[in-house]
């Protein structure tokens, strides 16, 4: 089984326009590939807002459990193929969410747990999977998406084990963010401490 087979639906992305008019009366916010590492994390807070039209609003909005995966990108270093997942918290807070035409957006089949694929295409990311996948246009390296996904296997596992790794690895994860912030933390304890020290000693 590749990857191709699990897939219902792919959902074009859309750059829209900056300003409302009649034309493009849609607000949106919009995903782009700067946006992925700070959805992982739960900053939603610089996502750009942009306007398309209604036909776009139709087909283009994105529900909870599709996935976002960046295009065209990447550097030499890296590659194209990062990954963001439409959660609730994400809908919550923008509203209606599409992606940027630097990137498309896919629904999994019935049987699939999104956030099991996700997960998977996170681990083929890191594996430097897509850097084979990658082509070139006017300098910008392009993923080679249906090439890519029609060759990546997965296995054909139940959705009961899919759900099973699924609470794994979102154990490690909270755990990965409990520590993110105690790091984040650091410099403000050790900053208050110098103080307190300082004040000892005068």
């Amino acid at each position: 089984m590749k990857l191709i087979d699990i897939i219902e639906v792919f959902i074009a992305g859309d750059w829209g326009e900056e300003t409302y008019s009649k034309e493009t009366p849609c607000a949106v916010t919009c995903v782009r590939g700067a946006d992925i590492i700070p959805i992982s994390e739960y900053d939603f807070s610089a996502i750009p807002v942009r306007y398309i039209n209604q036909q776009a609003y139709a087909k283009k909005c994105l529900q909870v459990g599709d996935i976002i995966i960046e295009k065209s990108g990447g550097s030499p270093t890296q590659s194209t193929g990062r990954v963001s997942l439409v959660s609730q918290e994400l809908l919550d807070h923008a509203g209606a969410v599409i992606c940027s035409n630097f990137c498309t957006a896919f629904r999994v089949k019935k049987g699939w747990n999104p956030l099991y694929v996700y997960y998977y295409l996170q681990f083929i990311y890191n594996l430097g999977a897509f850097f084979n996948f990658e082509g070139k246009t006017s300098g910008i390296k392009n993923l080679q998406l249906d090439a890519a996904f029609a060759a990546i296997p997965t296995e054909d596992i139940s959705e009961s084990i899919q759900n099973n790794i699924v609470v794994i690895l979102q154990g490690l994860e909270k755990k990965i963010a409990i520590n993110r912030q105690i790091n984040q933390n650091l410099p403000i304890l050790d900053h208050s401490l110098r103080a307190v020290e300082v004040r000892h000693a005068a």
